[in-house]
């Protein structure tokens, strides 16, 4: 979730000035006293919730921990939103940074960082009560023990993990964009109305240079470190090669045995990590670990990043060229009601695409796990051969990314009924699993489905572009529009505000 906020606070900084008063005198002492304000109550309530569990022993205390937490984030988020409309932050923020790239928007961005930071370490005392908890399950299950982790260890590993996972690859994006209008405003006599798409269609492209190059940074800044040489990693590099998917490096996220997870990190085949938490390593059996791999290894072979992105961009910009369209037909007059619309229609349909896609995709590398695991099925016993690939999915296939699933859940703390925007319900998982068992590999529902989803997404993304490119070719310049049509053999500059040098 704070990953998803920090995402979230930079596109309040795009968008939230539109919404602000040009004469307004800015108020940074009242922003930080109403963030201050919220930060220490909710600290106190988390201390008061830390002292209760500790003399009661109730696990809901824990429940309202957590929920208290996102409470607290959610509403710095939104006093932040409101500084920058109402209380001229970004102004501020702009003149404390001297309005330098980059700078400008870390420092704009900054307290509400630092706020989660401190609602963290009111939170982190129960996290060690929690796992202080698991230490005697990780006992009778004969889960290595590994060393407990300060108050300070645990907060920097939180900063680690969750906010740096998004606030690197923002920075770099934000020095992308930056380098992009200082060509443009050098270039824009020369690129007329081509200015503003190429703008979007440049920063578009930063989004795949970043997602390329992240991995390479992200890999430091998180506690991982090579998984070591052995059956283990003999198997995860198995379920990738016969996959045909590269990765540059399999590395063993160490969380304390905190968390059980897997990921596939990057869009370049030879720029990509294989990444595992210790805890996954630990507690899970060899074959359900395969599973996970096959998952991870089905989202690389089947390109389900860029498309995610892919389908998130275009069906941003089709709902910001429908609101386009609309906007010449009613010709409103300009307001924040307006603004508010249009982001509306290009970022809430993006946000829809989002989660729609991503569910289908984690559906179809469950799928994908359940396939790889049919083709390579274990002996039945140890030194016997193995047994010959099915061409149809295997109950043992199934239930191993099903076990798999539900292990996963139930040592991170989390329902199998509980939704997430981007994965679904583990049930909704399992259930699809179990459905799919006995059917001809090449045959499944859930690949027909992705397969119509990407023939979608790629008519859109033709529409969106033959609309780009009869706005450009048919459509009056605004110039025109404001001035009449120039005489032939005259040449006029066109003046764009954002592209104003400050005087010196």
């Amino acid at each position: 979730m704070t990953t998803g906020l920090v995402i979230l606070i930079f596109l309040l900084d795009g968008v939230m000035p539109a919404f602000s008063h040009d004469a307004q005198k800015p108020d940074p002492w009242l922003y930080a006293g109403w963030l201050g304000g919220m930060v220490v109550g909710v600290s106190l309530l988390l201390t008061i919730l830390r002292l209760r569990l500790d003399r009661t022993g109730l696990s809901r205390n824990i429940a309202l921990a957590e929920r208290l937490l996102s409470f607290g984030r959610a509403v710095v988020v939104g006093i932040h939103a409101y500084a920058i409309i109402e209380l001229g932050w970004s102004q501020t923020a702009s003149h404390l940074s001297n309005n330098l790239p980059v700078v400008r928007e870390f420092v704009t961005a900054l307290p509400p960082l630092v706020a989660f930071v401190v609602l963290y370490w009111a939170y982190a005392p129960i996290q060690r009560r929690i796992r202080e908890a698991l230490l005697w399950r990780h006992l009778h299950q004969g889960v290595p023990i590994l060393p407990d982790r300060s108050r300070a260890a645990l907060v920097w590993e939180h900063i680690r993990h969750s906010i740096l996972l998004g606030l690197i690859p923002l920075l770099m994006l934000t020095a992308w964009r930056h380098i992009g209008e200082f060509v443009a405003a050098r270039q824009h006599q020369t690129l007329g109305n081509w200015l503003e798409w190429l703008l979007i269609i440049w920063q578009v492209a930063g989004v795949f240079v970043v997602l390329a190059v992240s991995p390479y940074i992200l890999r430091f800044v998180w506690d991982t470190v090579p998984l070591q040489g052995g059956q283990l990693r003999e198997s995860v590099e198995s379920v990738f090669s016969r996959n045909n998917v590269s990765a540059r490096e399999v590395l063993v996220w160490q969380t304390s045995s905190g968390i059980l997870n897997g990921a596939l990190m990057g869009i370049i085949p030879r720029a990509r990590y294989v990444l595992f938490t210790d805890a996954l390593l630990q507690v899970l059996p060899l074959r359900q670990v395969e599973a996970v791999a096959a998952h991870e290894a089905g989202h690389g072979r089947l390109h389900h990043l860029p498309w995610l992105l892919g389908a998130t961009i275009v069906s941003s910009l089709v709902g910001a060229t429908a609101f386009s369209i609309l906007f010449e037909i009613v010709r409103p007059e300009e307001s924040w009601y307006v603004t508010a619309i249009g982001l509306l229609c290009s970022a809430g349909l993006g946000f829809f695409v989002l989660g729609f896609v991503s569910r289908r995709f984690e559906l179809q590398a469950d799928a994908f796990a359940a396939k790889d695991l049919s083709r390579f099925q274990p002996p039945i016993e140890t030194g016997d051969s193995p047994l010959p690939a099915s061409s149809e999915v295997t109950h043992e296939s199934a239930a191993s990314m099903i076990d798999a699933l539900e292990t996963v859940s139930r040592l991170n703390g989390t329902s199998p009924e509980r939704f997430t925007f981007r994965h679904g319900t583990v049930r909704g998982r399992q259930a699809h699993l179990a459905s799919i068992v006995g059917t001809p590999l090449t045959k499944l529902p859930i690949d027909r489905a992705v397969k119509r989803l990407k023939l979608a997404t790629l008519a859109a993304a033709a529409a969106v572009v033959l609309v780009l490119i009869a706005s450009v070719l048919f459509l009056p310049s605004r110039d025109n529009l404001e001035h009449g049509t120039e005489p032939e053999g005259t040449t006029t500059r066109r003046h764009d505000p954002r592209f104003e040098r400050s005087p010196t």
